[in-house]
């Protein structure tokens, strides 16, 4: 089931209180409800201090416990913007240090939405059919890094919220839009 769609005009505040009336509908136990208003926190988050003026859409899709926060704005690549415009987007006037897999994230993100990015295409199965090309998955990146020496990477991923909850984050083009889904089973 999709709910109502959300765009940056309704505010995080509104957005994060609805959480309350998504979980009621589906039943959802206490924990459940504050680990989904935790997630969709964080993704609102990560936008809104990346860019205080970027417009968005933001919705929730469930089909029975697996629940997927969706994230789409619309690329500035092709975009007739001025440099100046699209610098304004920025909450800080320019990108900050990237750490941990909030900034990894938040990094893939703003690279697909300014400039393209430079990732390489994922096969993520269960988003290839819905039209995304994926160039970043939460889990693909889990498994790369547990492959790996335990580095400052693992433990920032260990100690991640999202990484703890999420069984995965997507991040992608779809047509002229930049989506972040991000999944969650219950």
């Amino acid at each position: 089931m999709k709910y109502k769609i959300y765009t940056e005009e309704h505010g995080t505040a509104h957005i994060l209180s609805e959480m309350a009336i998504v979980s009621k509908a589906c039943r959802l136990s206490p924990s459940a409800t504050g680990k989904l208003r935790l997630i969709a926190e964080e993704i609102l988050e990560l936008t809104v201090r990346l860019f205080e003026n970027l417009r968005y859409e933001f919705y929730i899709e469930n089909e029975k416990q697996r629940f997927t926060l969706n994230l789409r704005t619309k690329t500035l690549v092709k975009s007739k913007r001025t440099d100046e415009e699209t610098l304004s987007l920025s909450g800080n006037g320019g990108t900050y240090i990237k750490m941990g897999i909030f900034g990894k994230i938040s990094g893939v993100f703003e690279s697909l939405l300014m400039n393209g990015g430079e990732y390489e295409q994922l096969s993520v199965p269960y988003y290839n059919n819905m039209g995304i090309t994926p160039y970043f998955s939460l889990a693909a990146y889990q498994r790369k890094i547990q492959k790996m020496e335990r580095t400052e990477e693992w433990n920032c991923l260990e100690k991640s919220i999202i990484a703890n909850i999420a069984k995965d984050v997507i991040i992608g083009v779809k047509n002229d839009s930049v989506v972040m889904i991000t999944v969650i089973d219950f």
